[in-house]
């Protein structure tokens, strides 16, 4: 169980350090919010008493607003307004639902992080190291939610093989933003 916890532990500490390096891109509010789902849904659990699930999928929702660069504001806010709504339907009639709005959530952010990926390298026949590591943590949320969604029996295994994953990704944006990561030719 000291296992668990503290890799859960230097998740958190890992991803509350890299809004401090995305300051002032246009990734910075991404991972700002990123960095506030942990200690918020821990601060709920010990204060409501209540499921983690409700503050992550509200978190998940919130999400979903940077990550989505070319899509008009009045747009963005109006979609936002109908998941919180959604949201809200799921946290009081079917609370194991939520998983699978965050399952689309975060496919809609991994096709955006994919296709800033793909126009990047269009434009400059180079593939940025940043892009694709946001890419990669995206398909690991995807595969955690999966696995988690459908019990397999390697659930909680697997949610720990990721999360050490994710650390290794948390430090790398640690170090690297947009504008400081490395290119990789082709």
């Amino acid at each position: 169980m000291l296992i668990i916890n503290s890799i859960v532990l230097i998740n958190s500490l890992v991803w509350l350090f890299v809004p401090i390096r995305q300051f002032k891109t246009r990734f910075f509010f991404f991972f700002l919010i990123l960095a506030l789902f942990d200690p918020t849904a821990y601060v709920w659990g010990q204060i409501f008493k209540s499921n983690t699930a409700v503050p992550y999928l509200f978190g998940t929702i919130v999400l979903l607003y940077p990550a989505l660069f070319e899509i008009k504001k009045q747009i963005k806010f109006g979609l936002i307004l109908a998941l919180f709504t959604a949201g809200l339907i799921v946290v009081f009639y079917a609370i194991n639902i939520s998983i699978i709005i965050q399952i689309v959530i975060h496919f809609i952010i991994f096709v955006s992080f994919l296709k800033v990926m793909v126009v990047f390298f269009s434009l400059n026949r180079k593939l940025l190291l940043f892009h694709l590591m946001l890419v990669l943590y995206e398909f690991s949320l995807l595969l955690k939610f999966f696995v988690f969604y459908n019990e397999v029996g390697i659930g909680p295994a697997y949610y720990y093989v990721t999360t050490v994953f994710e650390i290794i990704i948390g430090i790398f944006f640690i170090f690297f933003n947009e504008v400081h990561s490395p290119k990789l030719s082709m």
